[in-house]
């Protein structure tokens, strides 16, 4: 009996492992954008309160962008309407009466974010945790970014740039080094055909600060005069400058804007960090013209990866 018992046992374990394997293997990679979630709400949560405020939380725009972009895409879908087509999707949120704050990982798909906010609370309490959730889901996006260019990257430049400038930055592939030196790197990514014009630049150079100077002004003048000696238009005479006549917003030393090429026809977005490393300022900077398209995904890029 003792023998039988073991022989059971072992085979139970056996086909658990199993099962847990086959469990694995039939989770489905996700589908959707990383932009886009999935959002199962009854029409009178929608139709109130609790659907301004996730329309508030979710779908601003963007800073520093020439078109109107929203961060976050809301598909708003009814309960009864949730079928395993939308199981699959990267980032799925649950709002309602008996749901209780919280979230899921790799429950359907992988790589996949299930999320649950429950709206039978008061209005501070509901803000606060759309606005929970919304910091959940924009730090897990740029991480996520971070880690795909981490796992493949230009490991060369990355090597220079840390021993150079001090920092880690892992440039994506695709984009050519021009120019190394001393207190400046430039790389580009450049791709023209009859359906594309898409360039990209990202840029990391060093700055010693004047502390009695303001150091908003600093950084942009000194930017300017970087951009108007290497990144320069087709055009004789064209160069890139930080637009002036557009609002730039900062936040933590991360500013957003818009640039524009002078004696030319070019303007795009752009995204510059400043870290302060001893006595100077470290600068990275992304810029990318992309004519009529959207841009969310490349400014996104920048900020993971800058």
């Amino acid at each position: 009996m003792k023998f039988k018992y073991i022989f059971i046992s072992l085979v139970s374990l056996i086909f658990s492992c199993d099962s847990e394997t086959s469990k694995r293997k039939v989770l489905s990679e996700s589908t959707g954008k990383q932009n886009e979630i999935i959002l199962v709400i009854e029409d009178s949560d929608w139709n109130g309160v609790a659907g301004d405020i996730l329309r508030k939380t979710f779908e601003f725009e963007i800073d520093g962008l020439p078109q109107s972009e929203k961060l976050f895409n809301l598909v708003k879908i009814n309960p009864s309407q949730f079928s395993r087509f939308f199981r699959t999707h990267m980032n799925i949120m649950f709002v309602g009466r008996d749901y209780k704050d919280s979230y899921t990982k790799n429950k359907w798909a992988k790589p996949q974010i299930v999320m649950y906010i429950n709206s039978n609370s008061n209005e501070s309490e509901f803000e606060t945790s759309c606005v929970r959730s919304f910091n959940f889901l924009n730090r897990k996006e740029i991480e996520n970014i971070k880690y795909s260019y981490k796992r493949a990257h230009n490991t060369e430049a990355r090597k220079y740039i840390q021993e150079s400038f001090g920092i880690d930055l892992f440039l994506p592939t695709e984009y050519s080094v021009s120019l190394k030196s001393e207190n400046l790197f430039i790389s580009d990514f450049h791709s023209f055909n009859e359906k594309q014009d898409l360039l990209k630049y990202i840029l990391v150079y060093e700055l010693f600060p004047n502390n009695e100077v303001d150091i908003q002004n600093q950084l942009i003048n000194f930017t300017d005069s970087i951009l108007k000696e290497n990144i320069k238009g087709a055009v004789d005479g064209s160069y890139v400058q930080i637009d002036r006549r557009m609002p730039l917003s900062e936040i933590d030393g991360t500013y957003r804007g818009i640039w524009t090429l002078k004696n030319g026809f070019m303007a795009g977005p752009f995204i510059l960090k400043s870290r302060y490393i001893e006595d100077k300022i470290i600068v990275s900077l992304g810029l990318v013209f992309y004519p009529n398209e959207d841009k969310r995904d490349y400014v996104r890029t920048f900020e993971a990866i800058l």
